[in-house]
């Protein structure tokens, strides 16, 4: 079983190497009980990011793979040494087995909830989801549907993870609060926006498409944000270049 100290040094090679960022904002989470943050995904990049540098005060929402040894190298494989690392053949498939065996074990020390997607079994992700809540536990989610995947710079969500909002509610009359959090890669920054809390008293369709909408134009603004201010940034310390680009473009 991974150890803190292991799992400290492998959380400094990460953001060290591999997902470096600056993230903005975050005390309004650590502050916050019953909350869920959610942000985009940017493939292995956000959730690496996010778990890496807040261990132990968020816990995430993960496919089920990644926790089950029996699944995880293929699903390594397929979505992450394929796919990002472009390592196909003989050093993907064995890189993919050591990937696997070292993430199911992070997962479990993580304390990562198994998202069950397309099963009725995913009725035990918002069990366990539910029990972190109301021991005043933070969740991390990353929500985005398939279209939204394709692109950096937009973000739409799938919504079934604002149920948790109404069955806690429910069952503890808490309400939960959501927190936006933009991703950028390009910039390698992350920001975390105002957050928007459940209205119980509000039709739940109605409710649910409100703090989806919010949730979307928040994540979608700040990305968009941080990209400009990068842009002011790199201007402001080469003037002569930002103005040689613009006589070029004019």
């Amino acid at each position: 079983m991974v150890s803190n100290l292991i799992w400290t040094l492998v959380a400094k090679i990460i953001k060290v190497f591999y997902v470096k960022a600056h993230i903005e904002g975050v005390q309004k989470v650590l502050k916050s009980s019953n909350a869920v943050v959610v942000a985009n995904h940017l493939g292995s990049f956000g959730p690496l990011a996010l778990m890496s540098s807040l261990t132990h005060k968020l816990y995430p929402w993960v496919v089920q793979e990644v926790t089950n040894l029996k699944d995880c190298a293929a699903y390594i494989r397929q979505d992450f040494v394929e796919k990002e690392l472009k390592l196909r053949s003989f050093v993907g498939r064995e890189l993919s087995r050591i990937i696997g065996r070292i993430c199911v074990q992070l997962m479990a020390y993580l304390k990562a909830i198994p998202v069950y997607r397309k099963s009725r079994e995913i009725f035990r992700t918002f069990e366990i989801s539910l029990n972190y809540l109301k021991s005043k536990r933070a969740l991390l989610v990353f929500p985005e549907n398939d279209e939204s995947k394709k692109r950096d710079d937009l973000c739409m969500l799938n919504t079934g993870f604002i149920r948790m909002a109404q069955w806690l509610y429910e069952t503890t009359h808490k309400v939960l609060t959501f927190y936006p959090v933009a991703v950028n890669k390009n910039v390698r920054a992350i920001r975390v926006g105002e957050p928007i809390r459940f209205n119980p008293a509000a039709p739940f369709g109605e409710e649910r498409m409100r703090i989806k909408e919010y949730l979307e134009q928040s994540i979608s603004g700040m990305y968009q944000d941080l990209e400009q201010e990068k842009t002011r940034s790199r201007s402001a310390n080469h003037p002569h270049k930002a103005q040689k680009l613009r006589e070029q473009a004019a």
